[in-house]
């Protein structure tokens, strides 16, 4: 864990930015059906959604949040080290931050995250269960399948954090060396 930055390794998950939230959406729904969020995070998303106009959207009003912004507060005034959030409320979550008012960098993170969570959800590619499960591998593979491959398709999800340059490509070798 020594190669990681100062915000990775710690203000991540004490001082979260909105991005961090995202993020930690992504790895999640990547690897399970539920988002963890420390009590820090949840104060952040809990903040997100009642102050960026989400409680107008239409993913807001075909299901609700009402009780997940309690759980969310609850979760920040008792410090849980744990808040868990099921992939469908995790979804509507996205949804609905999505159609509130978000700088363009959060904006194009979040339509990534949206797009293969959908991805995922719908099975686009007709991804082979029996094959790939429905886990990581599966996930893995709706990545590499997708269309429209985000910059996160490209890194080929989160947990790639190190991408050895393409051998037949010297312009990555240059790249990973700056």
């Amino acid at each position: 864990m020594g190669w990681l930055c100062r915000h990775c390794l710690f203000d991540r998950r004490y001082m979260p930015r909105r991005r961090d939230v995202l993020i930690r959406f992504f790895h999640h729904l990547l690897n399970s059906s539920a988002v963890g969020l420390n009590s820090h995070e949840c104060r952040v998303l809990h903040t997100w959604l009642t102050e960026s106009g989400a409680r107008g959207s239409e993913a807001w009003k075909l299901d609700p949040l009402d009780t997940t912004l309690v759980r969310l507060a609850t979760s920040t005034a008792e410090d849980k080290a744990n808040t868990w959030i099921a992939f469908p409320t995790s979804l509507t979550v996205l949804r609905a931050l999505r159609a509130a008012d978000v700088d363009e960098a959060d904006a194009g993170l979040l339509d990534a995250v949206l797009q293969h969570a959908t991805e995922w959800e719908t099975n686009a590619f007709n991804v082979d269960h029996r094959r790939y499960g429905t886990g990581v591998a599966y996930r893995q593979q709706i990545l590499k399948s997708t269309d429209r491959p985000t910059f996160l398709s490209v890194l080929g999800g989160p947990f790639f954090l190190h991408r050895a340059p393409d051998p037949d490509n010297p312009e990555d070798e240059e790249t990973t060396q700056d």
